[in-house]
């Protein structure tokens, strides 16, 4: 019988809201998502959706000829690294054990390719690409993550 793990005395994700991400901001964001899978050899057509704390859609780009279920994948993976305040791949990980099989009832997006938006400690929106493998989608949303400080 194996034995519960251990409660960490801090909180996980406790990360602070801060001010939204205002549409132009979230526009330059998504450009870097974008310049990110089109870096040569790379010809990946991404969606990219950018939300606010809340999980509110702020800016949307979708690359030609990217497939068209990736437009609410990549909506819902941003909200879902909005409203729980961690990269999407922290989920997908958790999922591959058994204690993670409780994530698939709650309607998140759990899948690699989303990312909070951090500035100065506290989340302004996140970051969410759809359209390519799920490490091809972390790729170029984690460039875009990785300009807010």
């Amino acid at each position: 019988m194996s034995t519960p793990p251990v409660a960490p005395d801090l909180m996980p994700y406790d990360i602070p809201y801060g001010p939204p991400i205002t549409a132009d901001r979230a526009a330059k964001i998504a450009e870097a998502a974008i310049a990110e899978a089109k870096k040569a050899p790379r010809n990946w057509k991404l969606a990219i959706a950018v939300v606010d704390p809340n999980g509110d859609l702020v800016y949307f780009y979708k690359m030609d000829d990217t497939q068209l279920g990736s437009i609410e994948i990549a909506i819902e993976k941003a909200r879902t690294a909005a409203r729980l305040r961690r990269p999407t791949e922290d989920l997908w990980k958790a999922l591959q054990t058994q204690a993670g099989a409780y994530l698939t009832t709650f309607g998140f997006a759990i899948a690699m390719g989303a990312f909070p938006l951090i500035e100065n400690g506290k989340l302004i929106g996140a970051i969410g690409a759809s359209g390519g493998i799920g490490a091809q989608d972390n790729v170029a949303a984690k460039a875009a993550a990785d300009l807010i400080k």
